[in-house]
C-alpha cells in the first residue's frame, strides 16, 4: 500500500501539472479555451509557481507544498486588490485569475496542512460492519 506521504505528494505534482496546463486558457483567445484573463506577466507567474507546486509534490515535502500553496494565494490576492482598489494590473487578469489561482491555493494548502493518518486505514466492508477477525 502507497504511503500518505506519496499519495499527498503526487497529488501535489498533479496540481502542479494543472496549473501549468491551465496557462493555455489564457493564452487561447475566445470561447471555449480562452476562459482566464492572464498577461505575460501573469503568465510567467502561474508557470513559475506550477513549477513549485510539481517540485514540492515530487519531493512529498509538506512544507514545500504549503510555501507553493501559500505563493498561489498570495498572487490571488495581488490580483484581487489590484483590480479593486488600484489602477494598476501587475499580472494582467481580472475576476477569472483569481478563481484560477484561489483553486489551485486551497487545493495546495489543503494538502500541505491536513494531518496525514499514522498508519493504513482500516479495512471497512460496504455493509458499514467491521471485518471479523
Amino acid at each position: 500500500m502507497q504511503s500518505s506521504r506519496s499519495a499527498i505528494g503526487r497529488t501535489a505534482a498533479g496540481l502542479g501539472l494543472g496549473a501549468a496546463a491551465s496557462s493555455a486558457l489564457a493564452i487561447a483567445h475566445g470561447p471555449p479555451w480562452g476562459i482566464v484573463t492572464l498577461g505575460g506577466t501573469g503568465t510567467l507567474v502561474l508557470l513559475l509557481l506550477a513549477a513549485a507546486a510539481v517540485t514540492a509534490g515530487l519531493l512529498a515535502a509538506r512544507s514545500l507544498i504549503v510555501l507553493a500553496g501559500t505563493g498561489f494565494l498570495a498572487a490571488a490576492v495581488l490580483q484581487l486588490v489590484q483590480i479593486g482598489w488600484t489602477g494598476a494590473n501587475l499580472l494582467g487578469g481580472d475576476g477569472s485569475t483569481v478563481a484560477l489561482l484561489l483553486g489551485f491555493a486551497a487545493g495546495l494548502l489543503a494538502l500541505g496542512v491536513t494531518p496525514a493518518p499514522d498508519g493504513p486505514a482500516a479495512s471497512t466492508p460496504a455493509t458499514g460492519r467491521p471485518d471479523p477477525a
